[in-house]
């Protein structure tokens, strides 16, 4: 709730920011803020991060969709983000070659790229960060209006501008592009890695539904990690387990997850980002790794946000025993997971809200009912490989 309340804040401060600066209607927040509200490019540069606004408001629609409080949506949630998407309908411009809808000046934070000109650079239009924001900004406030049944001259405007965004784009290398243009990074080691927000928070690119993405995600995670001299920050090793954990690939999740404690944490488990990193003469606390790495243990043991609740989606060999408890998953839903040998031995659901959900183990996909309050326990033998429904005899108890 304090982060909300402060969300509310940049929302007031930034309608000022949106109308002084951009002649726009809708809030707009930048890079930095402070407790007194401050929405304006911190800098030139690495300051002029349009869609920050977006991201920090991400927090609002996960409180949703984990919780299903139909209030709070209405009064809390939808507001901030309609307001939002006003903003970006009346500043983004049709970019001249394909027409598509893009930001700009903006930069993908806080990466530069090599101009044709040879020249290093920052500012860019229509970078693949903010196109990633936006086009989440957008699908919210669809999927909002539809489940308050409000506004649909509105969401058909955004349905339509939606529909011009970029798509993402694979470069030379095979990597997925940070900007609208095939650049090459002007410091390949550099620690930011921010076009990679479709794979983690977000759900646009995925191995299941966009296989070819999702390699050109890794072959951009392993291009960096590769590179002379990479950037150790804390929160960059701790993306790099949701990253992994996202691609479904659990071995190399835990692998940087031993790296974060092995080599960005001090005795107490604290972590750091490094000295020397972003002008730093020292080594400086930042909880980011710590917070980001449970949230990485929780990726690599359960996954929701495809649409279904999968278990197990990133169990590395490491942990071959062992079990959790209390996970929550999009929907209501909170799960208890117990495994051996590497294998599924059991799995709890309980639903607070009731509902319909397909829950995964491996390749085997079931749909499971429930009634508000109400438990139901998974064993393998309850998933099969051709979506048959849950209520069969014999598949659950």
């Amino acid at each position: 709730m304090p982060l909300f309340h402060l969300i509310d804040l940049l929302r007031a401060k930034g309608r000022e920011t949106a109308k002084d600066m951009y002649g726009a209607p809708g809030w707009v927040v930048h890079t930095v803020t402070n407790p007194w509200g401050f929405t304006a490019p911190g800098s030139p540069g690495w300051g002029i991060f349009v869609t920050a606004g977006v991201w920090i408001a991400l927090q609002l629609w996960e409180h949703w969709t984990f919780n299903g409080n139909i209030e709070f949506l209405r009064t809390r949630a939808y507001p901030v983000l309609r307001e939002a998407a006003e903003f970006f309908l009346a500043y983004m411009v049709p970019e001249p070659k394909h027409g598509w809808l893009v930001t700009g000046p903006s930069d993908s934070p806080e990466n530069w790229y090599v101009a044709p000109s040879g020249a290093h650079a920052t500012e860019s239009m229509g970078d693949t960060c903010d196109r990633t924001l936006v086009y989440a900004l957008y699908t919210m406030c669809i999927e909002a209006s539809k489940a308050l049944s409000v506004d649909p001259e509105f969401r058909r405007r955004i349905d339509l501008a939606r529909a011009k965004l970029p798509p993402f784009q694979i470069g030379r290398h095979g990597q997925l592009q940070e900007w609208l243009e095939d650049f090459e990074d002007a410091e390949p080691n550099h620690r930011h890695t921010a076009h990679l927000v479709a794979l983690f928070p977000e759900h646009q690119i995925a191995p299941r539904t966009t296989p070819e993405l999702a390699r050109a995600a890794e072959v951009t995670i392993q291009r960096r990690m590769n590179a002379p001299h990479w950037e150790q920050s804390e929160w960059g090793r701790a993306n790099l387990v949701v990253y992994y954990a996202r691609l479904l690939k659990g071995d190399e999740a835990h692998k940087y997850l031993v790296s974060l404690v092995a080599k960005a944490a001090d005795d107490n488990l604290l972590t750091f980002s490094s000295g020397g990193i972003a002008g730093a003469e020292q080594n400086i606390f930042a909880i980011d790794g710590n917070t980001a790495a449970t949230a990485g243990i929780a990726e690599m043991l359960l996954q929701s946000q495809g649409g279904e609740i999968e278990l197990l989606p990133a169990l590395p060999a490491a942990w071959p025993n062992g079990s959790i408890r209390g996970l929550c998953a999009r929907g209501g839903y909170e799960v208890d997971i117990a495994w051996s040998n590497g294998r599924l031995v059991s799995a709890t659901i309980f639903s607070r809200l009731g509902g319909i959900t397909p829950a995964r183990y491996g390749d085997g996909l079931i749909t499971v009912r429930f009634q508000p309050g109400q438990r139901l326990r998974l064993r393998p033998e309850s998933f099969r490989h051709n979506n048959q429904d849950s209520n069969g005899p014999g598949r659950m108890r």
